[in-house]
């Protein structure tokens, strides 16, 4: 590596600054927070950067990069990020594009690795595996894209490369998890941190106007952007507009800080986080989907098709009479479809009407109806939703990568009524808070409404006489015999009732019919749920 410009005296003085670097030698134009950033770089060990959308943090980790490496002719630096494509078309694209514009002839950049000299090197490095990263001493710099969805593992190893040398950390991210080793970064851990935190309203872009400001400017004053490359007041006025104060995507996102999740949020924004890293899915085999049709006064009729646990297709359409959209969108799945989940209340009957018409295999779904478990939900939309809850929780949920469907989800919220019930807060409630109808949550939810099985056993008539002479007998009790043969141990005695069916679900009575009330078992043809399950004696149900 060479200096094509200044000598060499004065190539070392510029190099020992990193703003002068970035300036003189890079030829980039950073602003006030992005230099200090690069200060602190130079001395300290630990520097965290919690940043909002589109605030040049990871130009500055590109150019921290060959900084480290042009002032230290040892240095290795290690670049990290929770996917592949984030250190590949991200971090080392900002890489590749300060190279190209430098005034330093540096070595040519492979995809993600630059070679200047013998030990002196950068790479990007995508893993969940902390061993990875262990053999890298002396002088290092570790960068940390996105640094909040970095694995433990990564974490712990990159503590064993600090235990000697000169290493250094910088840790950049959305703030969108209120925990992790990031988290800690600004909490707990401070004492062993520089940290910054940009905010929209930091930005050259919007510096020195607030909220209210930004509000009443007229509407060619929102084009205004010196450096239009940065996060734009046009975008942030959206964004209230869309997710309104106190949502976590507008503190995250906007303001640049953790979010304050809300106690009654149905979905962590951690977890809807989780789901949009987590791309690939081992699940292969029949396709299940969702659609929402916009009703009168709401924005989009939205379709999603998943995969097992990968969503694999989302599309949205704004016109009165999307018909044609979507069987067009639905036929390259049609030879897979397993169900397409319609809510049928208003208008969505008739285009599932249309859809069945077509030989779509059409599950019309009232999420206003009583759930499958009245006790526990207050309708079949609280159960849903709760059922998709469980798999944001379970980390079941893939290929969520839709930024507007991640802030519906985030907002919705869920209370539990004088019985105990689980509900989903209205859509008139949620209006009066400036939250406009969640369609693409919707079709989510629908798309993720699995069915299930449930056991139910008819009870004959109660009021119909015995033969003479014949002894009483309880015609719900027989048919669980008849239909479960060998599963009480010990036998039953002449009279004794059982409390459960083969020592697993529990029955009881409803509406004069038998019921078992542990029935929500999920079934993937041609598996049964259990050995209890008998198909002559079912009735389907949805959760």
């Amino acid at each position: 590596m060479r200096a094509s410009a200044p000598g060499a005296d004065e190539f070392a003085a510029v190099v020992r600054d990193p703003v002068r670097f970035c300036r003189a030698l890079l030829r980039q134009d950073v602003w006030p927070d992005q230099e200090r950033i690069l200060q602190a770089l130079s001395t300290e060990r630990r520097v965290a950067v919690k940043a909002c959308h589109a605030s040049g943090k990871t130009f500055v980790a590109g150019s921290a990069v060959l900084w480290f490496l042009s002032r230290y002719p040892d240095a290795i630096v290690v670049t990290t990020a929770p996917t592949w494509t984030q250190v590949e078309q991200v971090l080392w694209s900002e890489i590749h594009k300060a190279v190209q514009q430098s005034r330093i002839a540096f070595p040519v950049v492979n995809k993600t690795e630059l070679r200047v000299g013998p030990g002196n090197y950068a790479i990007g490095l995508s893993t969940n595996e902390g061993v990875r990263f262990q053999g890298f001493h002396g002088r290092v710099l570790i960068v940390v894209d996105e640094a909040p969805g970095v694995a433990a593992d990564i974490w712990e190893a990159i503590e064993g490369i600090r235990a000697g040398g000169d290493v250094r950390v910088l840790a950049l991210g959305n703030p969108t998890i209120a925990s992790g080793p990031f988290y800690d970064a600004f909490t707990a851990n401070r004492g062993g941190w520089a940290t910054f935190t940009i905010s929209a309203f930091d930005s050259p872009n919007l510096q020195g106007l607030t909220l209210e400001e930004l509000l009443a400017l007229p509407d060619d004053e929102l084009d205004r952007a010196p450096r239009p490359y940065l996060v734009t007041r046009r975008w942030v006025r959206e964004k209230y507009a869309e997710w309104g104060p106190g949502h976590p995507l507008w503190e995250a996102r906007v303001l640049g800080q953790f979010p304050r999740q809300a106690e009654d949020a149905l979905i962590s924004l951690a977890w809807l986080e989780a789901a949009s890293l987590r791309t690939e899915s081992d699940e292969r085999g029949p396709l299940c989907a969702g659609l929402d049709v916009a009703g009168p006064g709401e924005d989009e009729t939205v379709l999603v098709v998943r995969e097992g646990s990968r969503i694999v297709s989302q599309l949205c359409w704004t016109k009165s009479d999307p018909r044609g959209d979507v069987v067009a969108a639905l036929a390259p799945y049609r030879g897979r479809l397993e169900t397409v989940n319609v809510d049928a209340v208003g208008i969505g009957y008739y285009l599932a009407k249309h859809l069945e018409d077509l030989g779509y295999p059409v599950r019309l779904i009232n999420v206003g109806e009583a759930s499958s478990d009245p006790e526990r939900y207050r309708n079949s939309k609280a159960e849903f939703y709760w059922g998709l809850r469980l798999r944001f929780q379970e980390g079941d949920v893939a290929g969520l990568t839709d930024e507007r469907t991640i802030g519906q989800l985030a907002g919705i919220r869920y209370s539990h009524n004088a019985r105990g019930q689980v509900e989903i807060e209205r859509k008139e409630d949620a209006r009066k808070r400036g939250v406009k109808s969640p369609d693409r949550a919707e079709a989510v939810m629908l798309a993720f409404a699995t069915p299930v099985v449930g056991q139910m056993l008819f009870v004959e008539d109660p009021s119909e006489e015995s033969h003479a002479g014949a002894a009483p007998t309880n015609p719900f009790l027989e048919q669980v015999k008849e239909a479960m043969p060998g599963y009480f141990d010990p036998p039953l005695e002449p009279g004794e009732e059982p409390l459960t069916c083969g020592g697993c679900s529990f029955f009881g009575r409803k509406d004069g019919r038998g019921f078992c009330t542990l029935r929500l078992f999920y079934v993937d043809p041609p598996e049964r749920a259990c050995s209890s399950f008998d198909p002559a004696l079912s009735d389907e149900s949805y959760r």
